[in-house]
C-alpha cells in the first residue's frame, strides 16, 4: 500500500477531537502567512510547522507509528516556544490586544500543548516497544 495513503487511512481512523486539533494546528501556523513580510518570528513558526512534514514522514515510513509523527514537533516547535515570547517581550511594538499579538498567543498555547501531547505519545511508543 502507498505510504501517504497508509498514512490517511490512519488518520482518518483517529478519534475527532484528535482529527480537529490536527486541524487547528494548521490554521494556527498556517494564519501566519499573514504576518510574514512584516515580521520574522512568523517566518520561523511557518518554517518549523512546513519543517515537520518531511521529517514526520520519514519517521513514518520506518516505523508506520503516526504517534511518532510528532516527534519534529519536540524538536522543531519547542525552540519557537523560547523565542516567540522572547522575541515579543523585546520588541516594543508588540501589543498582546492586536491581531499578530493574538495570533502570537494562540501559536504558543498551541505549541505547548501540542508538545506535551508529542512528548507523551513518544514516551508511550518508546515503553511499549521496549
Amino acid at each position: 500500500m502507498d505510504l501517504f495513503r497508509e498514512a490517511g487511512q490512519q488518520m482518518s481512523m483517529l478519534p475527532r477531537p484528535v482529527q480537529n486539533w490536527m486541524l487547528w494546528l494548521n490554521i494556527v501556523f498556517f494564519s501566519g502567512l499573514l504576518f510574514v513580510f512584516r515580521r520574522a518570528e512568523p517566518r520561523w513558526a511557518v518554517a518549523a510547522h512546513v519543517a515537520c512534514f518531511p521529517v514526520g514522514f520519514t519517521i513514518y515510513y520506518f516505523t508506520h507509528d503516526l504517534d511518532l509523527m510528532g516527534f519534529p514537533h519536540i524538536l522543531f516547535w519547542t525552540p519557537l516556544l523560547f523565542y516567540l515570547p522572547k522575541a515579543a517581550l523585546k520588541d516594543s511594538d508588540f501589543r498582546l490586544m492586536s491581531p499578530y499579538g493574538i495570533w502570537m498567543s494562540l501559536l504558543c498555547l498551541t505549541i505547548a500543548i501540542s508538545v506535551v501531547f508529542d512528548i507523551r505519545a513518544a514516551i508511550t511508543f518508546f515503553t511499549r516497544s521496549g
